[in-house]
């Protein structure tokens, strides 16, 4: 039912608006501001980057995020009515703002499995 929150597995996410929200698989790569042989941590801007992306996790935008093993980029999947506001949702982050990433691609995502839904 529209406004009971958060159903992934079926894609029934909806704001407090009851506005249906999409999940969207964010790509981003390092930036001109990324230093090289360092760690997401131990980047410039860090510290404000994680209390950015913990107020969009605190809200329920974030379903998943973090860094590629090797550093070559970062995937965030988060929920939002489009694909500009999915974009927008990162315009204000310190590290897209400060060029340590690069949002290089955004796609609405269509959830056909999910471990975290299975009934029993």
């Amino acid at each position: 039912m529209p406004g009971d929150g958060l159903s992934i597995g079926s894609v029934s996410i909806f704001n407090e608006s009851l506005v249906m929200m999409k999940p969207f698989v964010i790509h981003f790569s390092p930036g001109p501001g990324w230093s090289a042989g360092k760690t997401s941590r131990e980047q410039p801007y860090w510290d404000e980057h994680a209390v950015f992306m913990d107020g969009l996790f605190s809200q329920g935008r974030i379903i998943l995020g973090g860094p590629y093993a090797d550093y070559s980029g970062v995937l965030v999947i988060i929920t939002a009515e489009d694909e500009e506001t999915a974009r927008m949702t990162f315009a204000e982050d310190p590290f897209t703002v400060n060029g340590v990433l690069t949002l290089t691609s955004v796609h609405e995502w269509l959830i056909f499995l999910d471990s975290r839904q299975k009934t029993e």
